[in-house]
């Protein structure tokens, strides 16, 4: 369990498809009795190295003690699985970010099905 900013979700697809864009939430809380200031940081494992990152527009915020912020952002899905790891930090009064709590979850990459897009029926017979 985190000191201050716990990470209690991450909002994520089970399956993607290569090639998607996927969207996630991270929903952290502040388990601290005033507003403190909590930022997200999030990377992408799977085979290559190093990790990419995960692009939160907006990382930080401000949140009112025991409230739950909910981080969005998003990644291009891999032509493979991907484990994300997302991070949590809260700013001290020292004028530093503080590492907190971390969870992460898979995301599966999805079979291609074929799609019919349009379908047409010639004619070979005119008269």
């Amino acid at each position: 369990m985190a000191q201050y900013a716990d990470i209690i979700e991450i909002v994520a697809p089970s399956e993607a498809t290569s090639g998607n864009l996927v969207d996630i939430t991270v929903r952290i809380k502040n388990t601290y009795s005033g507003v403190i200031s909590i930022m997200v940081g999030g990377a992408l494992e799977y085979g290559v190295s190093p990790w990419p990152g995960i692009d939160v527009p907006e990382n930080w915020v401000n949140v009112d003690g025991g409230a739950v912020h909910s981080f969005s952002g998003s990644f291009v899905m891999p032509d493979a699985r991907v484990t994300i790891h997302a991070y949590s930090y809260w700013y001290g009064a020292d004028g530093y970010w503080h590492f907190d709590d971390e969870m992460t979850k898979t995301i599966n990459l999805s079979a291609l099905t074929p799609q019919v897009s349009e379908f047409k029926i010639a004619d070979f017979y005119k008269v």
